[in-house]
């Protein structure tokens, strides 16, 4: 997509399951816009977008009202886009699949100016998609061709796991190096230099295998992350996001959501958590049902307790943290 502030489109979509790449596109559209001399302001609910579109029609300021799909109607897009505003933009972030029928503020925007970023389904796919984005990085940083071998590309895509932003940041790292040293190549003497195994890669199999409470296997995803660490990782499990207590806690606000309010609907509980839709459907809903509220407080119980333990020094945290979870699985089994 080719934008021009010069005569910018009344709105744009940015949408997919590749979260970091949607949002860095949108962030570097924020920031084009701004550097374009644009009010540029991020705004919350509808009346906010209203409010802020009636402001720069009245003042004749050039603006850019970046907004999330589920905080703005189809009918205030369709009466913006329908006015055809010659310095006014509306940016629309959709945490999910391009698609119309679950998020119909999209209709009224013009599919050239629609943008998706989705994750593939299968693992294979993901890592060929890592791997072409971890040269096409390169090749962006060094500012050449070929700055970085396929072979090359495959290691550490296997060495760092698939995750967008990790390799990003690694490979920014490594870049930055071979250009202090004059370098228009990527080599594996830079690449050992400055980037080390991504410990939190390993806790995919502890994420999936928590969510179904499966003792068994939540202990052998322990023992491999513990075998893998060349330090103490309850911290990693305890303060990570995305770690188990991370997890829980989020599963526990939801699975409270549903009993208190009595919704299930993924909509209202992904603004109320702050996270995509998505997300609260595959992942985050079936994980708090399975576990049930009363299960969830007793794990993040433990696990704050954990937590306070490592500060004050107890003998064996990382023991500990495994009987909280392996516990809580036992819970729920009713073993």
């Amino acid at each position: 997509m080719k934008l021009s502030w010069d005569k910018p489109p009344a709105a744009i979509v940015v949408a997919g399951t590749e979260e970091y790449l949607r949002r860095r596109w949108t962030r570097y559209v924020l920031s084009g816009a701004h550097a374009a001399g644009f009010d540029v302001s991020t705004v919350y609910s509808d009346d906010e977008v209203v409010s802020t579109l009636s402001m720069a029609g009245a003042f004749g300021m050039p603006t850019v009202v970046a907004v999330s799909s589920s905080d703005v109607t189809p009918q205030t897009v369709a009466d913006h886009v329908a006015g055809d505003p010659k310095k006014t933009c509306m940016v629309i972030e959709v945490h999910g699949a391009l698609d119309e029928k679950k998020h119909p503020v999209i209709v009224p925007v013009h599919g050239a100016y629609q943008i998706t970023f989705d994750r593939p389904s299968t693992k294979r796919q993901q890592i060929g998609m890592a791997e072409k984005f971890i040269q096409a990085e390169a090749t962006r940083l060094m500012r050449g061709k070929e700055a970085l071998d396929p072979k090359l590309a495959a290691a550490l895509v296997k060495t760092l796991g698939t995750d967008l932003g990790v390799l990003a940041f690694e490979t920014s790292k490594v870049a930055a190096l071979a250009r202090s040293q004059g370098e228009k190549t990527l080599s594996v003497a830079h690449v050992k230099a400055v980037v080390r195994g991504n410990p939190e890669a390993d806790m995919a199999p502890l994420r999936v295998a928590l969510a179904r409470a499966d003792g068994p296997k939540v202990a052998k995803a322990l023992l491999k992350i513990r075998l893998k660490s060349s330090g103490d990782p309850t911290m990693l499990l305890l303060r990570a996001r995305g770690g188990p207590a991370d997890l829980a806690y989020q599963w526990l606000r939801a699975s409270l959501l549903v009993d208190q309010q009595r919704t299930s609907d993924p909509k209202a509980i992904a603004r109320t958590l702050g996270v995509p839709e998505w997300a609260v459907a595959k992942e985050i809903l079936p994980a708090a049902r399975r576990w049930g509220s009363t299960a969830l407080r007793q794990l993040v119980r433990d696990l704050s307790r954990v937590d306070r333990g490592v500060l004050l020094g107890v003998p064996a945290p990382w023991v500990a943290c495994e009987a909280a979870l392996l516990g809580g699985c036992c819970s729920v089994d009713g073993r």
